[in-house]
């Protein structure tokens, strides 16, 4: 059943059970009065019950052809708890403004700035397709959308280890002046608002991010569209070391199609899936731009390296090698729509750079590269544990690797 705010009345104007109503006055309301959807014109009922707050709802058997989903009590108070936030705080907002010229009704739609946003709380699942699809309406008309999706999407595994899927992935926003993306939730439970902030993915499941807790009341709009400067805990390297010895252990385990092709390429060029080189498989800040496992991706990176007789490699050769493999179905770049802009290739880049200052390659050019220590190939689990335990020493310890620890670790962009 589709669920309203704002009904529209015979004279044309509008309705909103935003505002501070008695129950009398709802009464005497629905007694005088006739309400349509703002949308497809329809008569709609308000309703009084007791178990949800009072809203209109199209009659029975007329279902209104531009609405997507239905909506929740979770999803109605949730709504009206962030149109109030904004009111709060002095900023022009609009609950349910229907756009015929997209035929689409934002949740808020909200001036700041002399920009336009349509917020929407998401606290439903929705396919990829119609999601996109949504966006691309509010790009067409200048407004930047944002989401904030339903708290209980959230799953902890510990404090700082979330599983995040895809469907979450896709809400991950990227503004202007933020290094990496923000994903938001709400909980209209206990009204605090969850940003999630250091998204560091382990796997295609599994992410490391540090969740930013606060009552609602207490953010303002402009925080949502920065991100704040937070470090990672100090337990985070030996947490990526515990994983990463994770992958190594239950890699092979769970064959499915893809596993068993990425471990024939491996096997091909020499490489035991469960010996993997410890330089791969590490932290990078633009390391989400990959939903492929770091170390899966990073492996295949070093592989032209191994093939090349004269070590000599160029950089466009290694991203056509990422873009075959990519074609073959073994690596997957990480769909953002709300995080455009930035290719899985960056993410590339700041991996041969990490390794060029631990003194791997040299840049011959600014177009190639020349392999000069040779990667570690461990024959022994206990070697590998122990060899990945004395490089990430080695990499939080050698001074030219400072920018990347930071800039990894503060989430913030190093001058």
């Amino acid at each position: 059943m589709i669920i309203l705010l704002v009904a529209m009345l015979r004279n044309g104007e509008f309705i909103s059970l935003a505002k501070t109503w008695t129950k009398e006055e709802l009464v005497q309301l629905k007694r005088r009065e006739a309400f349509f959807c703002p949308a497809c014109k329809r008569e709609v009922v308000l309703k009084l019950g007791s178990r949800r707050i009072p809203h209109f709802a199209h009659k029975k058997d007329t279902a209104c052809p531009y609405e997507y989903e239905s909506e929740s009590t979770r999803h109605l108070t949730g709504k009206l708890d962030l149109f109030s936030w904004l009111q709060r705080q002095n900023i022009r907002a609009k609950l349910e403004p229907y756009l015929p010229s997209i035929q689409q009704r934002p949740d808020i739609l909200v001036a700041h700035n002399h920009l336009l946003y349509a917020m929407e709380y998401q606290c439903s699942t929705i396919s990829e397709q119609l999601f996109q699809k949504r966006n691309d309406s509010y790009r067409i008309k200048g407004i930047r959308p944002i989401w904030i999706l339903g708290a209980h999407h959230l799953r902890y595994r510990t404090i700082y280890h979330l599983a995040l899927p895809r469907f979450q992935w896709m809400f991950a926003h990227h503004f202007p002046f933020v290094p990496r993306p923000l994903l938001f939730y709400y909980c209209s439970e206990t009204k605090r608002l969850i940003r999630l902030v250091h998204l560091i993915p382990f796997s295609v499941r599994h992410t490391f991010a540090i969740p930013i807790v606060k009552p609602l009341h207490s953010v303002s709009f402009s925080d949502l569209l920065s991100s704040p400067v937070v470090s990672l805990p100090p337990s985070f390297w030996n947490d990526w070391l515990c994983r990463k010895k994770q992958w190594r252990l239950t890699f092979t385990s769970y064959p499915n199609k893809i596993t068993r092709l990425i471990c024939s390429d491996f096997y091909r060029w020499g490489i035991i899936p469960s010996l993997f080189p410890t330089e791969a498989g590490w932290p990078l800040p633009h390391g989400y731009l990959f939903e492929t496992p770091p170390f899966i991706w990073q492996t295949y990176v070093l592989i032209p390296f191994m093939q090349s007789e004269s070590k000599h490699v160029s950089i466009h050769s290694i991203y056509r090698f990422i873009d075959e493999r990519m074609a073959a179905g073994r690596l997957a770049a990480r769909q953002l729509p709300l995080a455009m802009g930035q290719r899985y290739t960056q993410a590339v880049y700041e991996y041969l750079q990490l390794l060029t200052k631990l003194g791997y390659f040299q840049w011959e050019s600014r177009k190639s590269l020349r392999l000069v220590k040779e990667f570690t190939f461990p024959k022994t689990m206990d070697e590998v544990i122990q060899q990945d335990q004395q490089m990430m020493e080695q990499m939080k310890m050698e001074p030219s690797l400072y920018h990347y620890i930071n800039k990894l670790e503060l989430n913030k962009n190093i001058v």
